[in-house]
């Protein structure tokens, strides 16, 4: 899967958006690791900046999805 700029920039965003206590706890192989560490990883676009980028546009698209199944069951369901 190909990950545009503008994917990379919205994840950085998200992540600059959180409390400075955030932390994510696990991700398969990853360490826990800080807001700081976490955004250093996104702009390195290292292994781990990559495997976290791709855990939140899953979130994302899933959360779009939802979003959209509710609008269609309330407004043309």
């Amino acid at each position: 899967m190909e990950i545009t700029k503008e994917e990379w920039e919205l994840i950085e965003k998200r992540f600059e958006a959180l409390n400075e206590h955030f932390k994510i706890v696990s991700l398969g192989d990853i360490p826990i690791l800080s807001k700081k560490e976490i955004l250093e990883h996104i702009k390195l676009k290292d292994k781990i900046g990559k495997q976290i980028l791709e855990h939140q546009l899953y979130y994302l698209r899933k959360l779009k999805e939802r979003k959209w199944k509710r609008f269609i069951k309330k407004y043309l369901g």
